[in-house]
């Protein structure tokens, strides 16, 4: 399993099942399980601009204060289904929804995830940044918890 690191708010937008696609600058060959992880790194005006627009977008689904956005741990499990590059009919078939959360640009790549699964107990983790294994002592506890 690979795991895959994300700024708050937009770990959590995944594991809430709102953001289906990762928008990256750079794509990948890998298919398979891919750990949503959270990133230390607080949540920006930035950040908090987009979870006010998410939530006019989907009635208030997601939380409103940054304190509640769990940081550093791994929130969520995906597959990682495809990874096309972006071009405007790809760009034109996303929801508003899609569009706000994240960065879409002929050019860049859209990691699409199926599959996900919030864990109900984020598990603490040191991410980087990068598609990287997931350790084999925390691989384990995320099988068990998926189960």
């Amino acid at each position: 399993m690979k795991i895959l690191t994300l700024w708050q708010p937009w770990a959590t937008f995944i594991a809430l099942n709102l953001k289906r696609y990762e928008t990256r600058s750079w794509g990948t060959h890998y298919r398979g399980k891919l750990a949503i992880h959270a990133a230390k790194r607080t949540i920006g005006l930035d950040g908090q601009a987009i979870v006010s627009q998410v939530n006019d977008l989907t009635g208030g689904k997601v939380p409103r204060k940054p304190r509640d956005y769990p940081l550093g741990c791994i929130v969520a499990i995906a597959d990682l289904v495809d990874c096309p590059q972006m071009d405007s009919r790809l760009i034109s078939r996303q929801t508003d929804l899609e569009m706000a959360v994240g960065c879409w640009q002929s050019g860049r790549f859209a990691w699409q995830l199926g599959n996900i699964v919030a864990l109900p107990d984020p598990i603490p983790y040191r991410g980087c940044q990068g598609l990287r294994d997931v350790r084999s002592e925390t691989l384990k506890i995320l099988m068990e918890q998926k189960t």
